[in-house]
C-alpha cells in the first residue's frame, strides 16, 4: 500500500492519510506531540507503589494473581486494572525478597504476606508516597469518571475525524488549532 506521495506505509496505517515515513510508527514525537515526555509522571501508580498495594491487598487475606488484577480494576470501577505483565513480575520479585509465600491451589498460585512483607510495609509506607496517593482516591467517584472517560473517549473520536479532514483543507486547519489553543487554555485554567 502507498500514500498519496508514492512512500510504502504499513497496511494498518493505510487508512491515515497524513502518515510520515519518517517518523516512524511508534509514540514518539508527532504531529499529535511527544509522548515519551510522560516518563511515568501520568501513571496510575508511581514506581513501586503498586508492591504496596498487592502486600496491603495481601494483608486482608491471600490471593492469587488474577484475583488482584481482578480485585484491583473492582476497587477503582474499571478505571485502574494493572496488567498481567506488571502483576506477576511484581509477585514474584516479592516471592524473591521473601515478603511472600506461595501455596499451590489446584494449577493456581496463592500468595500469602509473610511477617517479612508485613515489616517492609509498615517500614516503607511512610517513606513513599503511597498513602498520599491512595488518599487522593478515598472519596473519589469513580462512576463519574467513568462517565468523564467516556466522554473523552468520545471527543478523541471527533478531534481525529476534525484532523484527518483537516489536512485537505487550511480553513479547517486553522479552525482547529483554534479549537485546541483555546481548549487547552481553558483547561489550564481549570486545573490552577
Amino acid at each position: 500500500m502507498f500514500n498519496r506521495n508514492n512512500n510504502r506505509i504499513n497496511r494498518g496505517m493505510r487508512h491515515f492519510e497524513g502518515f510520515d515515513m519518517n517518523r516512524g510508527q511508534g509514540r514518539g514525537p508527532g504531529q499529535f506531540g511527544d509522548f515519551r515526555q510522560m516518563n511515568g509522571r501520568d501513571r496510575f501508580f508511581k514506581k513501586g507503589n503498586l508492591q504496596f498495594v498487592i502486600l496491603e491487598m495481601l494483608k486482608e487475606e491471600p490471593r492469587h494473581g488474577y484475583q488482584i488484577i481482578k480485585d484491583l480494576e473492582e476497587k477503582f470501577k474499571g478505571f485502574y486494572s494493572p496488567s498481567p505483565g506488571s502483576v506477576y513480575p511484581i509477585l514474584q520479585m516479592l516471592e524473591d525478597r521473601d515478603f511472600v509465600t506461595i501455596t499451590k491451589d489446584g494449577n493456581k498460585k496463592v500468595y500469602s504476606i509473610t511477617e517479612e512483607g508485613q515489616q517492609f510495609v509498615d517500614e516503607n509506607k511512610e517513606n513513599s508516597d503511597f498513602s498520599e496517593r491512595m488518599a487522593q482516591f478515598e472519596n473519589v467517584d469513580f462512576e463519574e469518571m467513568k462517565q468523564s472517560r467516556e466522554k473523552l473517549h468520545d471527543l478523541f473520536h471527533l478531534f481525529m475525524k476534525a484532523s484527518k479532514e483537516s489536512m485537505q483543507d487550511n480553513d479547517k486547519k486553522e479552525q482547529l488549532d483554534k479549537i485546541i489553543k483555546e481548549t487547552k487554555e481553558k483547561l489550564e485554567q481549570l486545573s490552577k
